[in-house]
């Protein structure tokens, strides 16, 4: 393979700009590998509350209320996923803040800008939760199977 005269002529009269224009396409390829792997990771809905949907005083209660255990979660073939703490048959169904969503390879949970809060597999401790109302209760949660209770995550 023969080289452009450009090139040719940096290497004769140039050697150390050949290092810098090596080392800035070795950066630019790292970036660019780096950027497919975390637009490679899949995103998928999760249950979120709305505001109106919080009991009355929870965001007061909320520094009194504390959730502890190991998140669980998995993702599911329609595009959602589901988070609990515990185990089958106490499985703690968690239900996120408005905007909040799934991000796979591995399995978390992200805020609205996008920062992971936890992953499958993690402790969390949920200092702000509090007992979704009955008529969240009653209902199945987004991607998940019937759980035995319901635990809006107001953090």
């Amino acid at each position: 393979m023969r080289l452009p005269p450009q090139v040719q002529s940096l290497r004769l009269t140039k050697p150390g700009h050949v290092s810098v224009l090596v080392a800035a396409i070795a950066i630019l390829f790292l970036g660019l590998v780096w950027l497919g792997i975390t637009l490679s990771a899949p995103s998928y809905r999760v249950a979120t509350w709305s505001r109106p949907a919080l009991p009355s005083g929870a965001l007061e209660a909320r520094a009194l209320t504390e959730v502890d255990g190991v998140l669980g979660g998995r993702a599911n073939a329609d595009g959602t996923a589901c988070f609990w703490l515990g185990s089958d048959p106490d499985w703690l169904a968690l239900v996120w803040p408005p905007r909040y969503s799934a991000r796979g390879n591995p399995l978390r949970i992200v805020d609205e800008n996008g920062i992971a809060f936890a992953t499958v597999g993690q402790s969390v401790s949920l200092d702000g939760s509090v007992a979704a109302p009955e008529d969240i209760q009653a209902r199945p949660v987004l991607g998940c199977p019937k759980m035995s209770s319901v635990e809006l995550a107001v953090r």
